[in-house]
């Protein structure tokens, strides 16, 4: 797949196209983007605009407001990685 539509996937992807609608504007069965380069540019798009939304959050929790600070801390919570702890290593 050519450069010019891995950009408008990703562009598509970063307002929130499913990959259905995203398949019907580009013109591209959805098999085809579902996998490999297609598919990357599609999570690239859409965890872009994320963290855009969480720069925004975190800037407005940062300025005192309650609701962005609450919404921070439902993601942080949400996305909080999983240690597993060894015991082990605990021990040395």
């Amino acid at each position: 797949m050519d450069a010019d539509t891995l950009a408008q996937i990703e562009e598509l992807a970063t307002l929130q196209f499913s990959m259905e609608e995203v398949s019907i504007i580009v013109d591209k069965p959805v098999a085809e983007l579902a996998e490999g380069e297609p598919m990357r540019a599609y999570l690239r798009g859409r965890l872009k605009a994320q963290a855009d939304v969480r720069r925004s959050i975190v800037s407005m929790a940062k300025q005192g407001s309650a609701q962005a600070h609450k919404q921070f801390l439902e993601l942080a919570d949400q996305s909080r990685p999983e240690i597993e702890h060894d015991e082990q290593e605990g021990e040395k």
